[in-house]
C-alpha cells in the first residue's frame, strides 16, 4: 500500500509572532483584518485553545493523523505568519524561524512528517529566492505562497523573478490565501474563510492564467487548496470571455482559459464527494491529492472516506490521490 499523505497542514511557530509585533500593517492581513467580532471571539474563546497544541507540538499530531489515516503530513507554514508587511530582512529572518522548525521537525520525525510549504519572504524577491535555495538545499519539497502581497497581484512584473526560479527548478509552489483584500462584506457569518479564501484562490490563479504566466513558463508547479477554490467549478464562464473578449486573448491568444487548469494541481478540500468527482472530471485525477487543512476547524476529518466515496474512480486512481502523486510531485 502506498502512504497517505497530506499535502495541506499547518504547523505554526508562536515565537515569530513577538518578532514581527512591532512591524504589523492590519490592513494587511485581510482574514484578520475583515474578520468580524463574533468570529474573532470564537477563535479567541474556543478554536485556537481547542488546537493550540497541535497547531505548534508536532507530537500532539499523530493520535489525530492515525484517526484520519495519514501517515505522512506535508508541512506548511500557518498563513497568519507569513509576515509579508515587515521589512524584507525582517521578513527574512522570520522565514528562516519557521523554515528551520519544519525542518528540524521533519529530521525529527522523518515517516511521519516532510515540509512541502516552506515559506519565504515574497515582499523582497531577491531574498526570497535565496531562502527558497536554502531551504530547498536543506531538505524542503515545495513552497507555498499567500494570494497577494501587500495588496500586489501575483502576476505582476516584480513578481517575474520568482517565477521564473521555481520554473527552473520544477519545486512546488502551494497557493494558500489568507483571506481576500477588499472583504468589506465578509465581516458576519465567517464569510473571510467561507467565501474569502476560494475568491482569493481564483481571482490569483484567473490572473495568472490570463497574464500568460503559464503559457511562457510551463515548469510551475502551482498548486492550488482548496479544489481551487471557486476556479474549476465556473470556467466555462472565463472561457466564454475568452471567446468574446479580444482583451482575455492578448496572452494567451491559442488556448482556451479552462485548459491551463490541467497544468495545475489540486487538493481534495471540497468536502463533498460530488464536487471532487466533478474536479477530478475537470482536472484529471492525476491532478489531485489528498489534503485537509488540519488542524483547523475547516478541516476535512476524514480525507481517505471523502476519497473513498467518490464514484468512478479506480483503484489505482484512489491509490495516487491518497498519495502517491503527492510522492512523485514533491519527491516525497
Amino acid at each position: 500500500m502506498s502512504r497517505v499523505i497530506d499535502i495541506h497542514c499547518h504547523i505554526a511557530t508562536p515565537t515569530t509572532r513577538e518578532v514581527a509585533a512591532s512591524h504589523r500593517k492590519r490592513e494587511y492581513e485581510p482574514y484578520d483584518y475583515y474578520m468580524g467580532a463574533t468570529s474573532i471571539k470564537h477563535n479567541v474563546e474556543n478554536l485556537i485553545p481547542s488546537i493550540g497544541a497541535q497547531l505548534s507540538d508536532p507530537e500532539a499530531r499523530f493520535e489525530y493523523m492515525d484517526r484520519m489515516g495519514v501517515d505522512v503530513q506535508g508541512l506548511s507554514t500557518f498563513v497568519s505568519e507569513y509576515f509579508y508587511w515587515t521589512p524584507g530582512p525582517v521578513g527574512l529572518e522570520l522565514s528562516k524561524m519557521q523554515n528551520d522548525k519544519m525542518l528540524q521537525v521533519a529530521a525529527d520525525h522523518p515517516d511521519r512528517y516532510t515540509v512541502c510549504g516552506a515559506t519565504v519572504p515574497m515582499q523582497d524577491i531577491d531574498l526570497a529566492i535565496a531562502e527558497m535555495e536554502r531551504v530547498v538545499a536543506n531538505g524542503a519539497k515545495g513552497l507555498q505562497i499567500g494570494g497577494t502581497v501587500n495588496g500586489h497581484n501575483l502576476d505582476e512584473a516584480r513578481f517575474r523573478p520568482f517565477w521564473e526560479a521555481v520554473a527552473d527548478t520544477g519545486l512546488p509552489v502551494i497557493l494558500h490565501p489568507n483571506g481576500y483584500p477588499e472583504s468589506q462584506r465578509f465581516d458576519d457569518y465567517f464569510l473571510v474563510n467561507c467565501i474569502g479564501n476560494p475568491l482569493e484562490t481564483h481571482t490569483a490563479v484567473t490572473r495568472l492564467i490570463f497574464s500568460g504566466l503559464f503559457e511562457q513558463l510551463p515548469g510551475i508547479n502551482l498548486v492550488l487548496l482548496h479544489g481551487g477554490g471557486f476556479l474549476p467549478f465556473y470556467a466555462s464562464r472565463a472561457d466564454h470571455v475568452w471567446e468574446v473578449r479580444p482583451e482575455t486573448r492578448t496572452r494567451i491568444p491559442d488556448r482556451t482559459f479552462s485548459s491551463y487548469l490541467r497544468n495545475l494541481w489540486y487538493d481534495t478540500m471540497v468536502f463533498q464527494p460530488l464536487y471532487l468527482r466533478h474536479l477530478i472530471e475537470v482536472v484529471g485525477s492525476e491532478r489531485v491529492m489528498l489534503g485537509t487543512d488540519y488542524p483547523f476547524d475547516m478541516a476535512e476529518t476524514d480525507p481517505v472516506g471523502l476519497i473513498d466515496a467518490t464514484e468512478g474512480l479506480t483503484d489505482d486512481e484512489r491509490a495516487a490521490i491518497k498519495g502517491g502523486t503527492a510522492a512523485q510531485l514533491f519527491g516525497i
